[in-house]
């Protein structure tokens, strides 16, 4: 027997016997695969991922209510499970490294917010304590920074945060839908938190100088 018919054989009887026992390969697939990535095998990485990512989605969107956030805490998640593959334990599962990793990036996320909101409660008392001036010049920041946005997320951001409009308004004047007014907002939002606070700091820091 030729080196190439033994595999064509090895490979037939390979197959009957995962169709007779389906069950058996598919566990031991998924317990294996914590071996392949810890090795750094991309493919059972995409494999993960495919395999789990609905079930992480759903568990951030849960936790968050936001489809972005839950997007951006899934990428951060399956991130984080390549970034320290090589610290994977063989004896845990996948969904178990998982949701280990998605707890932790959801605390760190909550701790981040927090920190965030504690800022913005000492600048809502400094800000009290501002000249005409200070405020004009802040602004002129919002405004520059709202001149980054594009355009239909700045209208978007101006009738609701600056006019008060609602979500559904704003969605009949954009001729667009609620669902990507909530996206608009969230996003420019997240733009101007990661600028304003820092300019505001300045100012703070200018103030006491």
């Amino acid at each position: 027997m030729s080196k190439v018919d033994g595999c064509i054989q090895l490979k037939r009887r390979c197959c009957r016997i995962t169709a007779s026992h389906p069950e058996k390969y598919y566990f031991s697939s998924i317990l294996n695969i914590i071996s392949a990535i810890k090795a750094g095998n991309e493919g059972s990485y995409e494999q993960a991922y495919v395999s789990s990512r609905d079930k992480v989605f759903h568990y951030f969107l849960k936790k968050t209510r936001s489809e972005e956030d839950a997007r951006d805490l899934l990428q951060t998640t399956f991130l984080k499970l390549w970034q320290y593959r090589h610290s994977l334990n063989e004896a845990y599962s996948l969904d178990q490294h998982l949701f280990n990793i998605a707890y932790t990036v959801f605390v760190d996320a909550l701790r981040k917010e927090q920190k965030a909101q504690r800022i913005g409660d000492m600048l809502s008392r400094e800000a009290a304590e501002t000249t005409p001036a200070d405020h004009r010049e802040l602004d002129d920041r919002l405004h520059n920074l709202l001149e980054q946005l594009p355009p239909e997320r700045k209208k978007a951001f101006i009738l609701h945060r600056l006019e008060g409009y609602s979500y559904k308004e704003v969605a009949s004047q954009l001729s667009i839908s609620v669902k990507a007014v909530d996206n608009h907002i969230s996003r420019a939002l997240k733009h101007l938190k990661k600028y304003f606070i820092f300019f505001s700091l300045l100012l703070l820091h200018s103030l006491r100088l």
